[in-house]
């Protein structure tokens, strides 16, 4: 009596194995399509933030340009001012 209710179970659980399998590879399927999405988002971001960041240094550069020009002039200035006092 025991090895039927023995084998009767594993014949249970093997059906039962057999039936979850194609609900597990709809699963799988759907999250490698998710995984793949999420991939394709993270190289946009990427290459997004590395467009930033080249905007970044080229605002920088003008930034730096700019403060050197304003301190050429102030320095004529300077210098045009201390040569109306003497």
């Amino acid at each position: 009596m025991l090895i039927k209710k023995m084998a009767l179970t594993v014949l249970i659980i093997t059906v039962t194995g057999c039936a979850n399998t194609d609900a597990l590879e709809g699963s799988v399927s759907s999250l490698n399509q998710k995984v793949d999405m999420l991939t394709n988002k993270v190289d946009a971001l990427t290459d997004e933030v590395a467009s930033i960041k080249n905007q970044q240094n080229k605002s920088n550069k003008a930034i730096e340009d700019v403060k050197s020009s304003v301190d050429s002039a102030n320095e004529r200035m300077n210098n045009i001012a201390a040569s109306y006092k003497k």
